[in-house]
């Protein structure tokens, strides 16, 4: 996309990805979480029945705010507007296949996840290349490959879990996880929210070069971005199993999570900081410098990142959506203003400082929240686990369904 795009063009499926992601983390709160926590050590048969209804949320979901894409799109000019109506159309497709890769996860079967995920990455690349092939494609174009590729995996899930979504259980499924998916969902609202406006303000207040410089800072920290963001996905079935078996050890594996998060970032900017010259130029271009400059900052940011997204996992893992939520509610303002002062008070060097002074206060208010919650399940306070089961489900003529 950014070889082949002009800059406007890539600026449209920027923007198209980022509604997307905003979709799709919707989705996610709602179905996928609620599924994590609750289910990821029942038995077989009440995964399968947690599944269907979890999927069906997902596919409502997409069938649902794929028509307001469409009524969006065509209300914008070339190239946003058709970019956004093909997103509209793939939609249900893209919010299936991201929901399979949870039930997989919560059902101990990783591996079927994994697949899934190289068939759509595979299909991506047949789809893409043709469209190179064939010359000069739009961006619509790009983005009906990419989500017709993701329908395709969503396809493959269900015969992979030979199980079929259930969308009329919708309503079944949020009242039986009233407690969870409302403050899942708030919270992810506020946290996106807050983090986008964060940045928003830097570019208003600072100009567009210091919002240029931290993003190009981030680029550089991109492996372990996304390593943060699929920790969460990976490890909260694991450690719900742990959990029901001891929680002295479920309280080790969050610190041992974190502190490999922390770590891990930690060398990964150092390392990127003794980069030549010559090599940063040939990742950033001129951005390298003024990426450079902020590299420290940058990496501090998402040092604390890391071990706040340890701390997040905890109590997901614990089930506690209202602590976890009421986390959000501080942090979310409390960004907003470091963000306004750092670069109010010292241009780019306040504006990252400001970040990363914001993301280490976050860490520490996600580690209080996690420390009480830990307190609420030693003298049974917590909220049980699972209140209400959902109906088990066989599976499919298949010894092993998942």
């Amino acid at each position: 996309m950014a070889r082949s795009a002009s800059a406007g063009g890539f600026g449209a499926f920027e923007l198209t990805a980022s509604i997307y992601l905003f979709f799709v983390g919707a989705s996610r709160a709602v179905g996928a979480e609620p599924l994590m926590v609750r289910h990821s050590d029942d038995p077989e048969g009440v995964v399968a029945g947690a599944a269907v209804e979890a999927t069906g949320v997902a596919l409502v979901a997409g069938l649902v705010t794929g028509p307001v894409c469409l009524l969006v799109g065509a209300l914008l000019d070339d190239p946003s507007g058709p970019a956004i109506q093909a997103l509209g159309v793939c939609l249900p497709g893209l919010l299936l296949q991201d929901s399979w890769r949870y039930v997989f996860f919560a059902a101990g079967r990783p591996a079927k996840a994994a697949a899934n995920d190289a068939l759509w990455a595979l299909c991506q690349l047949v789809l893409v290349g043709w469209l190179l092939w064939r010359g000069d494609p739009s961006i619509a174009a790009f983005v009906l490959a990419w989500g017709a590729s993701a329908t395709i995996a969503a396809a493959a899930g269900v015969v992979q879990a030979r199980l079929v979504p259930r969308p009329l259980a919708v309503a079944t499924w949020l009242r039986r996880h009233r407690d969870l998916a409302p403050r899942f969902l708030g919270e992810f609202g506020v946290g996106l929210g807050s983090a986008q406006l964060a940045l928003w303000l830097i570019g208003v207040l600072g100009g567009l070069s210091i919002l240029g410089a931290i993003r190009a800072a981030t680029v550089l920290i991109g492996p372990f971005r996304i390593l943060l963001i699929a920790a969460p996905g990976a490890a909260i079935p694991e450690l719900v199993r742990i959990r029901n078996t001891s929680l002295r050890r479920f309280t080790r594996a969050v610190a041992v999570i974190s502190t490999a998060l922390v770590v891990s970032i930690g060398a990964w900017g150092t390392a990127v900081w003794f980069l030549p010259t010559s090599a940063g130029e040939a990742v950033l271009g001129d951005s390298w410098e003024a990426a450079h400059h902020v590299l420290p900052w940058v990496t501090l940011s998402w040092s604390a990142l890391g071990l706040a997204t340890g701390a997040l996992i905890g109590l997901r893992v614990l089930a506690a959506a209202r602590r976890s939520f009421r986390a959000r509610l501080v942090i979310a303002p409390t960004v907003l203003v470091v963000a306004v002062v750092g670069v109010e008070a010292g241009g780019l060097e306040g504006a990252a400082a400001g970040l990363a002074l914001a993301s280490c206060g976050s860490a520490v208010v996600w580690l209080i929240q996690l420390r009480a919650a830990l307190g609420d399940v030693q003298d049974g306070t917590a909220a049980p686990p699972s209140p209400d089961s959902s109906p088990e489900v066989a599976f499919v003529d298949a010894p092993e369904p998942m």
